[in-house]
């Protein structure tokens, strides 16, 4: 039988609406039957504060949607959907996701305002459970070694929302313009009515200050871990000191940094060539590209996944195989796109197009990554020791260090290959770093293919030095490439597949960044003065 815990509705500065620790949503799994517990009663024994720490993923897996909690906002599907729909690999074949994949979205557009709306639900969350277990550890209700372990895992989640944030609603590091905006830092909770006073002062940090926030959650959260296994709990749903670390990875290559993301890989390495595995936690790559799929909750390279279950998921709405899946029961809304399956990196003996399903009645392709659109069980992938190497990869060939690049490189594309001895990259290969990069670029773009890292990728590399992503990508009008074959290995990509009204945006655009929803303009004066530019 489905235990169940009631989810909190506390939306801080952004619905500014007073609300117990718990109140609206059941059906999460593994929990016992609770209701209505106080903020007095919610820590003090150790089963109440497991139940809280459980009730904080459930914020991150499945936050408010239009009134209810069946979307997977932020990370239970949406940040998939959403990441993928802004790139151009997947096309869609409805109108369900054409605000995003138009980029026609406002300030009054469901997607991105539940976005932002379910994020900070989320990290007040995070913040209220994370004042209750410090006062459980004062109050002798946990250990501090265990209480450590809690707060750590709530800082991953924090500065994961946050990072996830920037991607979408501010300009990458470094690029100038739009006044610099980051994110407000809401650093403590908001559930009184003085304590949500206080939160409507707190204006939007720079972009500068915002990743220095992450990043100093992410390197508390590490100390935080007094083992360096995986969490004992749901070893691929709950974070654990390498998820902090693989984390850091992706953040600094964000912000640039090529030597923090190789100090930050290093740990979770062993040494400078294949075959790769973490010294924490024990992750490497798994033999075959399918594994993490197919056993999404219990495989050696799924580093942190958001946990969904028949009961509890994105919903027909909005879970990955309920969008993606053209098995019965999916409504095969977003396909995979001419753009990816055609690319010459692309080969045509690769295993990962094993993860593909081809429909012949349109003849197009579809993500077949998530496999069971009846039940929508599967979970959300959010990092992956593949992106860990790929990481380290792409950092060391910036710093110069083309051999650690390769090896790198070679060891996440090798274990997809029909025959590495012959088909795996040499150095001979790439006449200039920027081939050699486009390699890992596309590398990245098929490893990563429907689990929504695209729109990060086009995002960071806006204003790249060697292949700028320049924007918003044009994107191919599904009924133009439908029934024409247009799935070719190695095959021409035509122009007359795209579509006229979903042409090129330049990062410059207001498009390329997200809109404050108008609630919290409204609600909020401090953000009222704060919108990002042209909107």
């Amino acid at each position: 039988m489905l235990h169940r815990f009631t989810k909190n509705m506390t939306l801080a500065a952004l619905a500014l609406t007073l609300t117990a620790l718990t109140s609206c949503e059941d059906q999460v799994i593994d929990l016992q039957p609770i209701n209505k517990v106080s903020d007095l009663t919610a820590f003090e024994t150790p089963e109440r504060c497991e139940l809280a720490i459980i009730g904080a993923y459930d914020a991150a897996q499945c936050g408010i949607y239009n009134g209810s909690y069946a979307r997977g906002y932020p990370f239970g599907a949406a940040s998939i959907m959403q990441g993928e729909m802004r790139g151009e690999d997947m096309n869609l074949t409805a109108v369900f996701y054409d605000v995003t994949y138009s980029a026609s979205y406002t300030t009054s557009t469901a997607n991105n305002q539940y976005y932002w709306e379910a994020s900070f639900e989320c990290i007040n969350r995070l913040n209220t459970v994370m004042n209750g277990i410090k006062t459980a550890v004062e109050g002798g209700v946990l250990t501090a070694e265990a209480g450590n372990a809690y707060v750590g895992e709530l800082l991953f989640l924090r500065a994961l929302t946050y990072h996830s944030l920037l991607t979408h609603f501010s300009l990458p590091y470094n690029v100038p313009g739009n006044n610099n905006y980051g994110l407000p830092l809401y650093l403590t909770a908001f559930n009184t009515p003085v304590e949500i006073e206080e939160g409507l002062k707190i204006g939007r940090a720079t972009v500068e200050e915002t990743y220095a926030q992450v990043l100093k959650d992410l390197d508390e959260a590490e100390t935080l871990f007094t083992s360096n296994d995986r969490n004992k709990v749901n070893v691929i749903s709950r974070a654990s000191k390498g998820a902090v670390i693989a984390l850091k990875t992706r953040v600094y290559l964000h912000k640039r940094d090529w030597e923090g993301v190789k100090k930050e890989a290093a740990k979770l390495t062993n040494g400078a060539a294949a075959p790769f595995s973490s010294p924490i936690g024990g992750y490497e790559l798994t033999a075959s590209p399918e594994t993490p799929f197919t056993s999404y909750s219990n495989n050696t390279e799924s580093i942190f996944s958001i946990e969904n279950n028949v009961d509890d998921n994105g919903s027909v709405n909005g879970a990955m195989s309920a969008m993606m899946s053209a098995r019965t029961g999916g409504r095969a809304i977003v396909t995979s796109s001419p753009t990816l399956y055609n690319s010459k990196f692309w080969l045509g003996d690769d295993k990962r197009r094993n993860l593909l399903l081809y429909r012949e009645s349109d003849q197009y392709y579809f993500c077949d990554k998530y496999q069971n659109p009846t039940t929508r069980e599967e979970y959300a992938p959010i990092i992956r020791y593949a992106e860990v190497l790929l990481n380290y990869a792409e950092a060391a060939l910036r710093s110069g260090d083309k051999n650690l690049a390769l090896e790198m490189l070679n060891a996440v594309r090798n274990r997809s290959l029909a025959d590495p001895a012959t088909q795996a990259y040499k150095a001979s290969d790439f006449a200039t770093d920027k081939a050699f990069m486009g390699a890992i670029l596309w590398e990245r773009r098929i490893e990563f293919h429907g689990e929504g890292r695209r729109w990060e990728d086009i995002h960071r590399l806006a204003t790249d030095d060697l292949l700028p992503s320049g924007g918003i990508p044009a994107k191919i009008e599904y009924s133009n490439a439908r029934g024409k074959g247009a799935f070719v290995v190695n095959g021409e990509v035509k122009e007359e597949w795209y579509s006229a009204s979903r042409r090129f945006i330049p990062y410059t655009d207001k498009r390329f960044v997200w809109p404050i929803p108008v609630n919290d303009i409204i609600r909020n004066p401090t953000l009222a003065g704060q919108q990002n530019a042209g909107w």
